[in-house]
């Protein structure tokens, strides 16, 4: 239920982040090196601005997390 990217469509996909992409393509058969983008770094204003109305943002000492409200979410995906 964390929120993890940005989608340039409306909508929400569900992935998981730990299980690596099927590499189906023949051409995608070659060793490659992901480089990934720095994550970026939101205050407590900035994640109440991003939020959506159906997302929470979880505020503890050590961090501010932007995740799905579970009573929100829609049941069947």
């Amino acid at each position: 239920g964390q929120i993890v990217g940005i989608h340039q469509r409306p909508g929400d996909l569900s992935l998981n982040v730990c299980k690596k992409k099927a590499a189906t393509n023949v051409r995608s058969n070659k060793e490659q090196t992901v480089l990934l983008d720095t994550p970026l770094e939101y205050s407590l204003d900035d994640c109440i601005e991003y939020i959506q109305e159906d997302e929470l943002v979880e505020v503890t000492p050590a961090s501010v997390r932007m995740c799905k409200n579970p009573k929100l979410a829609k049941k069947g995906r």
